[in-house]
């Protein structure tokens, strides 16, 4: 898909959904001075392009979950194979949201919900320092997260 093909409402439409991603399209269509039938058709258009994709939003701390970030530092000397098998293995944790890996001193950044700072501590003995892969890591509970992604558009 070539950025040729986007006009400055299809950019302005993609900036506003990623940052206000609980907006209807009538909330949509009001701040951007269009019809919300017009929005609809251009979300369509963007989702047949492949350039958006339905995702389910959930927000963890309406349903009285705090969601953590980690960040893990790899031992080294960890194989190719191992480090592939613990990414899956968290992944695959019920209490993971997302995992990215990285480049620096910390090789991993995971995002998980839990009830409480407890909570969070024993799953990260049960997921991170249980395993043996990791040197270290440090936890830190998010209290807002802001998506901006006006460069990408």
């Amino acid at each position: 898909m070539s950025r040729e093909k986007l006009d400055a409402k299809d950019k302005e439409l993609l900036i506003m959904l990623a940052n206000n991603p609980e907006w209807t399209y009538e909330k949509i269509a009001e701040k951007m001075g269009m019809t919300s039938r017009s929005v609809g058709y251009r979300i369509e258009r963007l989702r047949e392009m492949r350039v958006l994709q339905k995702a389910n939003l959930i927000y963890y701390d309406r349903l009285g979950d705090l969601i953590y970030s980690a960040i893990l530092k790899f031992n080294t000397g960890i194989s190719a194979e191992r480090h592939e098998q613990v990414i899956q293995e968290l992944k695959n944790h019920p209490a993971t949201i997302q995992v990215f890996s990285a480049i620096g001193s910390f090789g991993l950044i995971l995002l998980i919900h839990a009830e409480n700072p407890k909570e969070a501590e024993r799953l990260m003995r049960e997921m991170v320092i249980s395993c043996r892969d990791f040197e270290s890591y440090e936890i830190s509970q998010i209290t807002e997260i802001y998506s901006i992604y006006r460069h990408y558009v």
